[in-house]
């Protein structure tokens, strides 16, 4: 046998170039078709940072006074009501507790005066009342029995004169009508039966005003004490500090245990914790055109690894309508102000877990539509045609 009987024959190497031919050309057919329909998400890039919904809320005090405690420190996370600090407030202490005891004082007045216009002999005071001023209230009932007592025998007497006055008249009535009196006798004792009536009359009447006059004083004295009453507990309750807000204590200017607080000075500073999870993102201008309010976008976190806890997702809330420059970085170049939302109803429970404070840095990714893999890959040949148009 031969070499030669082991050649194929010439058709047969003849054709097998341009089986290859074909099978390259259809596998390439096959990938533009392929890269003609396959799409890839077109994403923005961009730096961020956590950044609290609402300003740094100020702890401070209206009157201002001295440091007594310090409850927290610098970074602590603080719930909604927490005490913050604590200020002396011995003055405003002693205010409520004399205006408390004169108000008590006036109220046991009141009921006395209450039971007096009602004709009782006895009153009764609430339990608390009696144990805070019993003195008081030994000395008002003690009051409105001498005061009953005195306006019953002064009437009991004004009752006597009006009596006598009244069997006076009778008599000279008789007599005159018998002709043993003359006239004028009986004129005047009409005048002094008269008289001896208005007196009895004036003499519950002016008891009656009296009575009032003294209970409507005492209602306008309480009602000044009460108000007096709620700005020195006002004024006591402001010298506990504390958070209005879930937060991260942020900045304590006063840490002097004794020292003095000017009024109306920053204590503390908090930053807001539950008012909503945002990212404040810096966007080239290039790639602003994109971008939108509503626009969904996803967050990574420098301090977590978004491998393990995947990334976060957000809703762009704001768009800036100009630049912003960093003035303390010379070389820093001008971006646009994007404000996401973080979505915290789709956060994993791992996510949840995370302990997120504002200043941590994130990398937002803005998705911004597709584009088939063929538009991708002839982008370069695109650009060069548009450049050989230039002159």
């Amino acid at each position: 046998m031969t070499l030669a009987t082991f050649d194929p024959p010439l058709e047969t190497r003849a054709r097998m170039p341009s089986r290859i031919v074909r099978l390259i050309a259809a596998t390439v057919a096959a990938f533009l078709l392929w890269a003609a329909f396959a799409w890839v998400e077109e994403i923005v890039r961009a730096p961020g940072q956590i950044v609290p919904s609402s300003r740094p809320q100020i702890i401070q005090n209206l009157e201002g006074g001295i440091l007594a405690a310090l409850h927290v420190a610098e970074g602590d996370t603080v719930a909604a009501g927490q005490t913050l600090a604590q200020l002396h407030g011995t003055q405003y202490q002693a205010a409520v507790d004399d205006l408390t005891d004169q108000i008590a004082a006036l109220d046991i007045r009141r009921l006395r005066l209450e039971a007096e216009m009602a004709g009782q002999t006895r009153f009764t005071a609430p339990p608390d009342l009696a144990a805070r001023v019993p003195d008081i209230l030994a000395s008002e009932q003690a009051l409105l029995s001498a005061r009953l007592s005195d306006l019953t025998s002064r009437r009991a007497g004004a009752q006597a004169v009006l009596e006598q006055a009244l069997e006076e008249e009778d008599m000279i009535r008789r007599m005159a009508d018998q002709g043993l009196a003359p006239e004028i006798e009986r004129t005047r004792a009409e005048k002094a039966r008269a008289d001896a009536q208005s007196r009895l009359d004036d003499l519950t009447t002016e008891a009656r005003l009296q009575r009032a006059d003294d209970y409507a004083a005492t209602q306008a004295e309480l009602a000044s004490l009460r108000q007096r009453l709620r700005l020195s507990q006002d004024q006591l309750a402001r010298t506990t500090l504390t958070a209005p807000m879930r937060g991260v204590v942020n900045r304590i200017a006063v840490t002097t245990i004794g020292g003095v607080v000017r009024p109306g000075e920053e204590i503390l500073q908090i930053i807001p914790l539950d008012t909503g999870l945002f990212i404040e993102a810096r966007v080239r201008p290039a790639d602003i055109a994109t971008l939108r309010e509503g626009q969904r976008a996803t967050v990574k976190l420098s301090a977590y690894d978004y491998t393990i806890y995947g990334t976060l997702p957000a809703t762009v809330t704001f768009v800036s309508a100009d630049t912003f420059r960093d003035e303390t970085t010379r070389e820093a170049e001008p971006h646009y102000r994007v404000t996401l939302r973080v979505d915290l109803s789709e956060l994993t429970e791992r996510q949840h877990s995370l302990a997120i404070r504002p200043g941590m840095q994130a990398e937002v990714e803005f998705q911004t539509g597709g584009k088939t893999i063929l538009r991708y890959l002839t982008r370069p040949l695109w650009r060069g045609s548009e450049a050989l148009r230039e002159r």
